[in-house]
C-alpha cells in the first residue's frame, strides 16, 4: 500500500523534499510522514566515493558532485521525473550564498525544475509542532545550532552554534579507544595502538550508536570528580566486544561507552557549552517572550537521538540557571521539551513535507520563468533580490 500511494504521489507532480544534511541526506515526496530515503551525503565520481562538501574542492568540482548527487536524488531514490516538478530545499541558515545559487541554478536550469524553495531548518521544524513560537535546538554532525522562530519568523540575530555535535563524538570515541580499548584478533590481545588500527567515520559512528549512551547528570558528576580523586571508587558501566571483522575483536571499557559523549556538555574556554546556548538565547530574547520559549523547547538532529540527551539536557539546565551566572539575570527555572511526531534526524525534512503540501508553497518559492529572466536567488532572512 505504502509503495502505491507513493507511486501515487510521484505521478501527480507533488513536491520533491530534499534535506542535505553534511552526513546524511533525506529526501522524499510533500505529504508524507517520512522520507523516502536517508543516504549518505556522499556521490561516486570516478568510481571513487567522495563526500559532496569536499572543503578543498573549488566551484567546477562542487557543481560536478552536487548535479551528480542531485540526479542520483531523483533517479535512484525517489524515481521520479525531475521536469516541472515543485523542490523544497531544507537548509541550515548558516549555508554558504554561493551553494544556494550553485544549487537553484542546477535545480532550476539544469533539471528544469517548476519551483524551488529554501526553508531554514529551525523553521521547519516547527511546522510539525503545529505552533509559530518555539526555541529550536538542531544538533546534527558538525554543530549545534540555536535560533528561536517568533511568530513564523526565525530570529537569526540571535542565531549561535557550537561545534559540539557527533563529529566531536567520534573524535572522543577514537581518543578514548586508543587510551582504554584492546584489540583481539586470533586470540592475541594488544591495545589499539599496537595494533595500528585507524576506523573509518562509518565504524566510529556505529560504534556511537550501537554501545554508547548519556550518563545521567549526577554519575556524571561523580565521575568528574572521581577523575580528580583516583581514591574514591566508581563503579564503570559494562564492557562490550564490538566486531571487527570474522577474527578482530575491540574490547571497549564502559567509561568509554558512557563518557564519549560528555564531550557534548563540557564547557569550553568561553564558559558555552550546548546547554547554555539555550540559556544565553533566553537572555537575549526580549522579556515577553523568554517564558514562550523556555515552554516551547524542539531539539532536533540525529546526536540529539542518543539515549538519555533529553533527560541529561535537562538537567544540566536545572543546574545551570541556578548558579551566579544566571541567578540572577534569568526568572525562569523551568523548561519545557516537545516530542515532534517523527524521529529526531528527520523533523525538519517533516517539517518541509507539511510546507511543500500547502497552498501557500508557490508565494514563498524562486519560479524558474523568472529565475531564468534574472537569475536572481532572494535572500529569505533579508528579503534582498541579491543576484
Amino acid at each position: 500500500m505504502t509503495s502505491f500511494i507513493d507511486s501515487l504521489a510521484a505521478n501527480e507532480k507533488t513536491a520533491v523534499i530534499i534535506d542535505i544534511g553534511y552526513a546524511y541526506t533525506k529526501c522524499g515526496f510533500a505529504g508524507n510522514a517520512a522520507p523516502r530515503h536517508i543516504i549518505p551525503t556522499n556521490v561516486t565520481m570516478n568510481g571513487n566515493i567522495q563526500h559532496v562538501f569536499d572543503d578543498n574542492s573549488d566551484l567546477t568540482n562542487l557543481r560536478d558532485r552536487l548535479t551528480e548527487f542531485i540526479r542520483s536524488i531523483y533517479y535512484k531514490y525517489n524515481i521520479a521525473n525531475c521536469r516541472e516538478r515543485r523542490v523544497v530545499i531544507i537548509e541550515s541558515v548558516v549555508t554558504p550564498t554561493r551553494f544556494r545559487h550553485l544549487l537553484a541554478e542546477i535545480l532550476l536550469k539544469q533539471f528544469e525544475a517548476s519551483s524551488l524553495a529554501f526553508v531554514p531548518s529551525h523553521l521547519g521544524a516547527t511546522y510539525t509542532l503545529g505552533r509559530s513560537t518555539a526555541l529550536v535546538l538542531d544538533i546534527g554532525y558538525k554543530e549545534a545550532q540555536i535560533m528561536p522562530v517568533a511568530e513564523g519568523v526565525p530570529l537569526a540575530i540571535q542565531f549561535d552554534s557550537l561545534p559540539y555535535a557527533g563529529q566531536a563524538i567520534h573524535k572522543q570515541i577514537e581518543l578514548l579507544l586508543g587510551q582504554h580499548a584492546f584489540v583481539i584478533h586470533q586470540g592475541q590481545k594488544q591495545s589499539l595502538n599496537e595494533a595500528n588500527l585507524k576506523l573509518s567515520e562509518d565504524i566510529l559512528e556505529d560504534i556511537k550508536v550501537r554501545c554508547c549512551f548519556i550518563s545521567p547528570f549526577t554519575r556524571a558528576q561523580i565521575y568528574a570528580k572521581n577523575k580528580l580523586d583516583s581514591n574514591e571508587i566508581f563503579k564503570e558501566a559494562s564492557s562490550i566486544n564490538y566486531p571487527l571483522g570474522p577474527e578482530t575483536v575491540i574490547h571497549i571499557p564502559g567509561i568509554i561507552r558512557e563518557f564519549a559523549c560528555e564531550v557534548l556538555f563540557e564547557q569550553d574556554i568561553d564558559g558555552k557549552s550546548i546547554a547554555t546556548l539555550i540559556l544565553d538565547s533566553l537572555l537575549q530574547s526580549s522579556v515577553d517572550l523568554r517564558r514562550q520559549f523556555a515552554d516551547n523547547i524542539l531539539v532536533i538532529g540525529g546526536t540529539a537521538m542518543m539515549p538519555g540527551f533529553l533527560h541529561r539536557l535537562n538537567a544540566e539546565l536545572n543546574y545551570l540557571v541556578n548558579i551566579s551566572t544566571y541567578v540572577n539575570k534569568l526568572a525562569i527555572k523551568q523548561f519545557h521539551f516537545h516530542s515532534p511526531p517523527a524521529h529526531l534526524n528527520y523533523t525538519a525534512w517533516l517539517g518541509g513535507s507539511i510546507i511543500g503540501a500547502l497552498d501557500t508553497l508557490e508565494s514563498q518559492s524562486i519560479i524558474r520563468e523568472k529565475y531564468l529572466e534574472n537569475g536572481i536567488v532572494p535572500d529569505w532572512f533579508t528579503g534582498e533580490q541579491a543576484a
